[in-house]
């Protein structure tokens, strides 16, 4: 159940979740330091009996990310089977407390994403037909291959390390997706807002070297973090986060042309602290990692002076 007028973050039954599991936790978006939601990666073991969830304030996505088992889980006091498949999702509201137990399992790895109920609340909250109150889905297993997909580019975002920008305009997407497709909330529609956009644009041009949160976007452009996303796309065709990495990346390019800058001082100047992170970014817009683009820089320019002074000396001659 989501109630309005809370502030989203984790809850602290979610953080230790991770004790009352069979599985073993490999990746953690925490300690990438996300705060919006909270991606864990886990490796389950073939079989499990008794299996208690925690019952937390926040939405439960679980992704069979790799292998199968055959699952059991107890809902509303009733018992549900299914072959829980690579790409299948399992989803448990808040408050809830599932039973559950499987076997069989193969190479069985899941996803599990905790969103917290103020997310819900703030996307819900601009549509003024609303309810009140919203009962999200509590289901063993639901296949959606929009949540499939955005469950595995956030675990390859946290281990890039990507910020908390990134994060927060995913929760922000699937709590509206959830909202629409699985509680039947009609999508919220918002107008066009130039002005305000164009405010959120300067400051992602004055933030390259800073950790820029949703929050504060938000704040600058004078709206609600769901309606900033909506009206952000609507104006520009990317995301905020896809456009401030925009801008890095081309002030990147630009750096790179100063023969005295060292790569790892430009990636520290776009906002990169981790080299090998800026590196797999500028190789993904440029087809070259910041090196190779560099050398290759030198020898244009080096040819290009070469070419200048041949036709100098012609004219002199």
């Amino acid at each position: 159940m989501v109630i309005y007028g809370e502030a989203a973050m984790i809850s602290k039954e979610s953080l230790d979740a991770h004790h009352r599991l069979a599985g073993t936790m490999g990746l953690c978006s925490w300690n990438v330091g996300w705060r919006s939601l909270l991606l864990r990666a886990y490796i389950e073991p073939p079989e499990a009996e008794n299996l208690v969830t925690a019952a937390t304030s926040d939405h439960l996505i679980v992704l069979a990310a790799e292998g199968k088992c055959r699952i059991e889980g107890q809902y509303a006091g009733r018992w549900q089977e299914a072959v829980y498949l690579k790409g299948d999702i399992g989803m448990t509201a808040p408050e809830e407390e599932v039973h559950l137990r499987w076997r069989e399992g193969r190479n069985l790895k899941t996803l599990q994403l905790h969103l917290p109920s103020a997310t819900f609340a703030d996307v819900a909250s601009l549509d003024p037909g609303c309810i009140r109150e919203i009962r999200l889905p509590n289901q063993l297993v639901r296949p959606d291959p929009t949540i499939h997909s955005v469950l595995l580019s956030l675990a390859r975002a946290a281990k890039a390390t990507v910020s908390e920008l990134y994060a927060d305009s995913v929760a922000h997407f699937l709590a509206n997706h959830l909202l629409t497709f699985h509680c039947g909330a009609p999508p919220v529609q918002v107008g066009n807002e130039p002005k305000r956009m164009a405010l959120a644009d300067a400051l992602l041009r004055e933030s390259l070297r800073s950790n820029l949160s949703l929050d504060q976007l938000a704040a600058a452009a004078g709206m609600s973090k769901y309606h900033l996303l909506r009206v952000f796309k609507e104006t520009f065709g990317e995301t905020p986060f896809r456009r401030l990495t925009r801008y890095r990346m081309e002030a990147a390019r630009e750096l790179l042309h100063d023969a005295d800058a060292t790569v790892s001082r430009v990636g520290y100047s776009c906002g990169y602290e981790n080299p090998t992170h800026f590196a797999i970014t500028f190789r993904r817009f440029y087809g070259l990692s910041p090196s190779a683009y560099k050398t290759s820089f030198k020898i244009r320019q080096q040819s290009s002076d070469a070419d200048t002074k041949c036709i100098k000396s012609l004219d002199l001659g």
